[in-house]
């Protein structure tokens, strides 16, 4: 996770740089928070599997003006698609609880001017308001004089000739719970797009919500569903639509249409370009829902026939994507035994950081987990409150401290019986007000055995004070320090070298070597998250014992590979 700051307290001050630091690619999605405030900035999202989450979406605004009347170098207008304030080229990329607008003006006095510009695969937006007057969002591909403006930063999305007279495209996009604002032909492009419980507001001029201009061959493009229209114009003076180009297909699947809507629904272009059956409703509802004065041309959907268009069908694709569906993350609270860490601190690692390698189920991991940390000053870094900006339903919040709860600094102290609950109780409660399932986790066991061989106890009152607080708050508890105890005292003061951090000298990270009897390397590390997993699933820890030899093997084979570590 990357924090985007105005005033210099996060990793970036402005959206594009933080896109153009981060790699993109990975499986996980890179998490790009920012915090309230306004960007003036044009940004490119060139990138693949970000999630670019607002702090709150009224008040983190990414804005910019540009519009088509502005001049190229050579006295030219630039244009409708060199207009938007956020260009998405990038694929599997969600925009969540953020607005977007472009500040350009009127229309009638500047021209289009394109707020979002949605040029990628599986792109999705959640809980966001997109603002503009004329053409505020364009779901459709790349033109050649597009890619040349965004030099150097470059891009993967479909790209066509003429955006006119678009070829089939392949792109699909997804929109919930979005409010989108504009007049004139202000949602527009060939994309199949499905909208989920959006806000369709028309400004005070007047015009149309759409201008669709599907490929002749294919089948779908706009589908609104469980939408609302209205606006500021007067009434009647809001269409649902009309064709950019004479195939355009647009349904609006049980919307609520208030006063502002056209009694004639969808509205013809010109001669060339009218309403055909390709554009229709059902289910509409409201103060406009009679469509007995509808556009004679428009397509009236029987139930059959609006019952198969849902979004495997519309935007399902060959790879059966349901944006419907999201993919939940497990977010981890911790310390350095659980931390990520840097090449060029191999091979210590930290468990977080081999979680995602060994899940099976499908879910995303984020490690935010910080070395040095306990649980009162992640807290007083904000750290918590990142992470709470960034959860959903169904996702998880993993916490595990008391390495550094238990040292001697007013920063970092916590006494176990008092502070340390409280603490907890914040991430506990912060998971639950977003809907996702917290999960405690008591700390793993030291590399610490006394003249006898027997592993000792470190970690104080620590571990008994998580057990409590997860048995009073009904809280899940994975006892990581039991089960590493019990592993560990199996492996002996010598079998556990191979677990800790213990490196030979000469090593390129390590010329001194290093014994290291609280971290783990890789094998050690890959070891604590299977266990992790085993007894989050419901294993017990005396059935583990011994359980390790096709676990073993498979962490072999993780460990021989350099590009299983992934470190943000």
């Amino acid at each position: 996770m990357y924090i985007i700051a105005k005033d210099g307290s996060g990793d970036f001050t402005s959206l594009q740089e933080a896109i153009d630091h981060v790699p993109g690619g990975g499986r996980t999605p890179t998490i790009l928070l920012l915090r309230m405030d306004e960007y003036h900035e044009r940004v490119v999202v060139n990138k693949d599997n970000l999630r670019i989450i607002g702090e709150a979406r009224d008040r983190t605004v990414v804005t910019f003006d540009a519009c088509a009347k502005d001049k190229n170098p050579d006295g030219t207008e630039r244009g409708t698609f060199l207009s938007f304030t956020m260009l998405i080229t990038g694929k599997n990329v969600e925009v969540e609880n953020l607005t977007i607008r472009n500040d350009a003006g009127d229309g009638r006095d500047v021209g289009q001017a394109v707020a979002v510009y949605a040029a990628g695969d599986r792109c999705t937006f959640r809980n966001c308001r997109l603002i503009g007057s004329q053409d505020t969002l364009f779901c459709g591909p790349l033109m050649p004089k597009v890619e040349k403006d965004i030099l150097p930063r470059k891009s993967t999305a479909e790209c066509v000739e003429s955006v006119g007279d678009s070829p089939l495209t392949h792109a699909r996009q997804y929109f919930e719970d979005c409010y989108i604002q504009g007049d004139v032909d202000f949602i527009f492009g060939p994309y199949r797009v499905w909208f989920e419980k959006c806000t369709l507001f028309m400004n005070e001029r007047g015009g149309l919500y759409t201008a669709a201009n599907t490929p002749e061959t294919q089948m779908y493009g706009f589908v609104f569903h469980r939408c609302r229209l209205t606006g500021a114009c007067e009434a009647g003076q809001a269409f649902l639509g009309r064709p950019w180009r004479k195939f355009a297909r647009t349904v609006f699947l049980e919307c609520e249409m208030d006063e502002h809507v056209a009694p004639e629904g969808f509205h013809d272009w010109d001669e060339e370009k009218k309403i055909t059956e390709r554009c229709g409703e059902y289910g509409t509802y409201g103060a406009r829902a009679d469509q007995s004065t509808r556009h004679p041309a428009q397509k009236r959907l029987s139930p059959e026939e609006a019952m198969v268009l849902t979004i495997p069908e519309v935007i399902g694709g060959f790879d059966g994507w349901r944006p419907d569906r999201r993919t939940p993350t497990w977010f981890l609270c911790g310390d350095s035994t659980m931390a990520n860490y840097a090449p060029d601190r191999a091979p210590m690692a930290g468990w977080g950081q081999m979680l995602g390698s060994l899940l099976s189920e499908h879910a995303f991991v984020e490690n935010c987990a910080v070395n040095g940390r306990s649980s009162k000053s992640f807290v007083a870094e904000k750290r918590l409150n990142y992470i709470e900006c960034c959860l959903r339903p169904g996702d998880r919040l993993i916490i595990s401290f008391s390495h550094n709860d238990e040292k001697d600094d007013p920063t970092r102290y916590t006494s176990p019986h008092v502070t340390f609950p409280e603490y907890l109780n914040m991430y506990i409660d912060a998971a639950r007000r977003q809907g996702a399932t917290p999960i405690l986790c008591t700390p793993i066991a030291r590399r610490h055995f006394d003249q006898e061989g027997r592993l000792l106890k470190t970690h104080g009152a620590y571990p008994d004070a998580m057990r409590a607080l997860a048995d009073y708050r009904g809280v899940q508890l994975v006892d990581l320090e039991k089960a590493t105890m019990s592993d560990f005292q199996r492996l002996g003061p010598e079998g556990t070298k191979a677990f800790y951090c213990y490196v030979e000298k000469g090593h390129a990270n390590y010329p001194e070597g290093c014994s290291d009897n609280s971290h783990l390397q890789l094998r050690g590390a890959a070891r604590v998250a299977d266990l992790f997993l085993r007894l989050m699933r419901g294993g017990q820890v005396d059935e583990m014992q011994g359980d390790f030899g096709s676990a073993d093997g498979h962490l072999d084979d993780l460990i021989a590979r350099e590009d299983h570590v992934v470190v943000r």
